[in-house]
């Protein structure tokens, strides 16, 4: 009899899960909200205890969970709980840390330190929920020349010069890119924030 009661109960989860994810596939903020504090911060935890505890790359990891997830929400094929797919993304982000710090670590120049501090690093914390998602949202929206320039310049505080080096472009051409990006997000942005009034 109790095994009956949790059966029915997850199937009518999975039931109320797959009828979330179609109001996301057809474009229901409210919906991605809904799922978005549901999720969230269960899927910090998870990534924060496969990283070591190291919060950077936590958050890192998480926003990128996030935009994967709504990028490939229509490949979403009802196999297994959202929490579970996110889970998924989310470990494959992990292992491609792991796989690029190692990297790093393979190809550092020894007695060159490296500290990466951030002056005025993004708090998610203190940016409200409803604007996180639109944030994820818009950012997954974008190109995704766009979108790494974008984290790249505000995420991880790189300089225009640091930027143009690594994609091999001059750096008026750089700025350039920088600046249609910003408009691209700004006018998402906003067309995001007037679908909400």
């Amino acid at each position: 009899m109790f095994l009956r009661l949790i059966s029915e109960n997850q199937e009518q989860m999975l039931q109320d899960e797959n009828k979330l994810i179609k109001k996301i596939i057809n474009g229901e903020q409210n919906a991605f909200k809904l799922l978005y504090l549901k999720y969230s911060d269960l899927l910090f935890a998870y990534i924060l205890h496969h990283i070591d505890d190291d919060r950077d790359a936590a958050l890192d990891i998480w926003q990128d969970t996030w935009v994967v997830f709504v990028e490939k929400v229509n490949d979403f094929k009802y196999r297994c709980s959202i929490f579970t797919w996110l889970c998924a993304i989310a470990k494959n982000k992990i292992f491609d840390y792991y796989r690029n710090a190692k990297n790093k670590e393979l190809f550092q120049p020894i007695g060159n330190l490296n500290f990466d501090i951030d002056a005025e690093e993004l708090d998610v914390g203190s940016i409200d929920v409803e604007t996180q998602v639109d944030v994820i949202t818009v950012l997954a929206s974008l190109t995704n020349e766009y979108r790494y320039l974008l984290e790249v310049r505000y995420l991880e505080n790189k300089s225009v010069d640091e930027i143009s080096n690594e994609i091999g472009k001059s750096y008026k051409a750089t700025e350039s890119i920088l600046s249609r990006a910003r408009e691209a997000f700004r006018k998402k942005f906003k067309h995001v924030k007037n679908l909400e009034r």
